[in-house]
This record gives structure tokens, C-alpha cells and sequence, in this order.
């Protein structure tokens, strides 16, 4: 994703799923705060948060663009290098062991080392059968 694909103009669908979310995380956390750390303020403040956003965000939609936009242009970044550093453990992590282990090995599966012969031409059998060309799957 870029940072021109970030939608400022979401649909109210969109917005509602995101107001449906901002209720529960925000909720969540409230009575996080409330029953595992018996901090009343804390979840008193957001559960503010969340009922005072999430509900009319709901019934009007529009109410949360400016909320909803800054949100993604804020987290931009971080999803950003998120991603990319995710693609790099994934290559340096994966895909180059397994390729220098294959290689190790001696398995060739682009065949790409030179054959004994002048030619990279390899010979297929022909199909004999001509009803076979008729089930093509």
C-alpha cells in the first residue's frame, strides 16, 4: 500500500465497521483497566472514549471521517515498516537457508547447471493416444 492508496473519502460502511471496532477495542480495554487493575479513571476515560466516538459514529457515519483518516495517515508508517521489515526476515529468514541448503545439496530444480551436451534441448515423449487430447484436464 502507498500512502496515495489511503482512502480520505471512505464509504459509510466503512466507517460504521470502523466505529463497530472503535466500541469494542476501546471497550475492551476500558474493562481491562477496570477489572484487572481496579483503575476507575483510566477506564472511566475510555469508556468515554469509546461510547462517546463509537455510538454516533454508527447512527452518522460521517462524523468519524476526519477521525477515521488521520487514523490510517498516522499509522501509516508503522504498517509500512511493519511490512517491509516482515518481507525481509521472511527472505533472509526463509527463502535464503532453503536456497543456500538446496544448493548445498546439489538440487537443480531450474536446471540450470550446464548439460554434458551442447544443447539445453531436452527430449518429450509424444503422446500417442489421440483421445487423450480430447481430456485436456
Amino acid at each position: 500500500m502507498q500512502f496515495t492508496d489511503i482512502p480520505r473519502n471512505p464509504d459509510s460502511r466503512t466507517l460504521r465497521q470502523f466505529a463497530g471496532l472503535w466500541i469494542v477495542f476501546f471497550g475492551v480495554f476500558a474493562l481491562s483497566q477496570y477489572f484487572r487493575s481496579g483503575n476507575t479513571a483510566t477506564a472511566a476515560v475510555l469508556a468515554t472514549i469509546a461510547l462517546g466516538l463509537g455510538l454516533p459514529g454508527i447512527f452518522y457515519p460521517g462524523l468519524l471521517r476526519p477521525v477515521f483518516v488521520g487514523w490510517l495517515i498516522l499509522v501509516f508508517p508503522v504498517g509500512w515498516l511493519v511490512s517491509h521489515l516482515i518481507l525481509f526476515l521472511v527472505f533472509w529468514g526463509v527463502f535464503l537457508p532453503v536456497g543456500v541448503l538446496l544448493r548445498i545439496a546439489g538440487h537443480d530444480p531450474l536446471r540450470l547447471k550446464k548439460p554434458e551436451g551442447d544443447t539445453y534441448w531436452e527430449r518429450k515423449t509424444q503422446e500417442t493416444n489421440l483421445r487423450r487430447y480430447l481430456k485436456q484436464f
